[in-house]
Formats: structure tokens, C-alpha cells, sequence
């Protein structure tokens, strides 16, 4: 599907047109081998590049071809629970800009909706606007996951198994921001840095966010990756001295069974054995096995195996 957009500094809402002008923004989704064809043939644009937005596994990059950028990020989205990043591709050219997904999800809804102010003939304040808003996707992802690990930090001696599994999936988002995070600052920096983008001076400060946030982002995955890390490796921990316990308790509970079950064998023998004539002699074994019992039970409870 391909929607084309425009929107002046004397607009006050997004117009949508059906043909590409000066300024326009072309968002296209999931595109047909047709409108594929007329990305390439009308408005000249890299087929190679357009195929591979399309790609799950496109990790982010930046290519030049020409006089017209080509650059490759991810933006993470929640479907059915699951938590994972899609590839979108920027395509800036001298008078457009176009956006290439296979979804474009929550993405565009905040430009599409007003809730985002901008201009599509500003491209490069349009395109900033972009960047941040796949930073504050990732810093929404990123609060609700490191607010989660705290909770069950704080609470480590109530963690279930669900919980570990919960963690590991946690772990694999976080790996994955982080790979879409690192590449995506070096992109930032790169354009920024040696001014592929002219912005102007107002847009400086807007600038210096963007790239503290994508910092502060990598940071957070990075501290929350340890924090399950080290959650796991206490669970472990909790989990193997329960077992040690255990093995203990059922340890010492087979010795006290089996030391009046050795006793009572040997007075069972058919063989002559001490006062086996003796009215007390009964009495006595049982005696003798409460003692040696007891005696167990206390060197037992000493070493707490009880």
C-alpha cells in the first residue's frame, strides 16, 4: 500500500494527495511487486534497498546512492503479548522523503492522528520527529520491562519458574533493542556528525536529545540484562541450597529409620544373645534404640540438617 502525504507550514492538517510533489511523504507498507515497480521506474529509487526494508532480519544501516539516503533502523511493537522489533526504511531524496515497512504498526499514528506537530517540507525536522519517535517507543518498551525486573528484584524469594521464563523472553527483547539500538546511535552520529542533514540552530537541542536518549536507551538495556542476569543466577543459587537442604533432611530421616531397623535385626537373629531369657530384655532394645535415636536426631539438628 502506498499513501502519499503533505503537509506545509500552512497547512494545519495533513493533506493526502495521489501524486508525489515537492515535499511530499510517501509511506509505504507492505508494498505489491506493482507499487515496487512504481517506486523504482517513477521516483528512481534503489529496488535492492526497498526488498530488503521488507526483510525481518534487516539490521540498521545507512547507504548513499546518489544525491538520495537510504536509512535502515528498527522500531519495536507489541503483538499478542510478544514484544519485537520491525525494519523501516527512510528514503530522503532532494524533494521527498519516503518511509518503507512491512507494518507500520503504532508508528505513524501520533503523525497521522495531529498528535505530533510537524511539516513534511521540513525534511529534515520531519525526519528527526521520526528518529525521536522510535527513541520514545524504545524508552516506553524499556520503562515497563526495567520497572518489572525492580519489582521482582525486590521479591527474589517469591520468583516461580514462571517468572525465570518470563525473564529469559524479557532478556531477548533487551538483546534485541540492543542490537538495533548500537547501530541505530552510529547512524545518528553519522548524520548529524558530518552534517549529511542541514538543520537549522532551533533544531539543535532537539538534536542532542536524540542522541542522549539513544545513549540512555542502550544504558537501560544494558543495566536491566544484568539485573535479570543476576536474578537468574540467584534463583539458581536459592534453588540449589533448597536442594541441598533436602537431601539433607531425607538423608538424616533414612539414618533414623534405619539404626533401630540395624538394632532390632540383630535381636531378631536366631542366635544366643545377652539376656535374650530376661523379662527386661524387651524393654531393654527398645531402650536402646530410643537412645541411639535420640542421640542421632540431636547430631543431626546440630548440623542443621534439620
Amino acid at each position: 500500500m502506498i499513501e502519499i502525504y503533505r503537509k506545509s507550514l500552512k497547512d494545519a492538517h495533513i493533506q493526502k494527495g495521489s501524486v508525489v510533489q515537492k515535499g511530499s511523504w510517501v509511506s509505504v507498507t507492505d508494498p505489491s511487486e506493482h507499487e515496487i515497480e512504481f517506486l523504482t521506474d517513477d521516483l528512481k529509487l534503489e529496488r535492492g534497498h526497498i526488498s530488503d526494508a521488507l526483510d525481518p532480519f534487516e539490521v540498521p544501516r545507512f547507504e548513499v546512492e546518489g544525491t538520495t539516503m537510504y536509512i535502515f533502523l528498527r522500531f519495536p511493537y507489541e503483538e499478542r503479548g510478544a514484544i519485537q522489533t520491525m525494519p523501516i526504511l527512510f528514503i530522503v531524496a532532494d524533494d521527498f522523503i519516503v518511509t518503507v515497512t512491512r507494518d507500520r504498526k503504532t508508528m505513524f499514528e501520533d503523525f497521522l492522528s495531529g498528535k505530533i506537530d510537524f511539516t513534511t517540507t521540513q525534511k529534515e525536522k520531519f525526519l528527526l520527529l521520526f528518529f525521536i519517535k522510535i527513541n520514545v517507543l524504545y524508552q516506553s518498551y524499556l520503562h515497563s520491562i526495567n520497572k518489572d525486573v525492580r519489582i521482582k528484584q525486590s521479591n527474589i524469594e517469591r520468583i516461580t519458574n514462571r517468572d525465570i521464563i518470563a525473564f529469559v523472553d524479557r532478556e531477548r527483547v533487551l538483546n534485541d533493542f540492543v542490537t538495533a539500538l548500537v547501530p541505530a546511535g552510529k547512524i545518528y552520529n553519522t548524520l548529524l556528525g558530518k552534517q549529511h542533514l542541514a538543520f537549522i540552530k532551533e533544531d539543535s537541542d532537539i538534536v542532542e536529545d536524540l542522541t542522549l536518549s539513544n545513549e540512555e536507551a542502550i544504558d537501560i538495556c544494558n543495566t536491566s540484562i544484568k539485573a535479570i542476569s543476576n536474578i537468574r543466577q540467584a534463583y539458581s543459587t536459592i534453588l540449589t541450597n533448597d536442594l541441598n537442604k533436602t537431601m539433607k533432611f531425607l538423608a538424616g530421616i533414612t539414618i533414623l529409620l534405619t539404626l533401630p531397623t540395624m538394632i532390632a535385626s540383630v535381636f531378631g537373629m536366631n542366635v544366643q544373645l545377652p539376656l535374650q531369657n530376661s523379662p527386661l530384655a524387651f524393654a531393654g532394645v527398645i531402650g536402646l534404640i530410643a537412645i541411639v535415636s535420640v542421640i542421632a536426631f540431636a547430631i543431626f539438628s546440630k548440623k542443621d540438617w534439620f
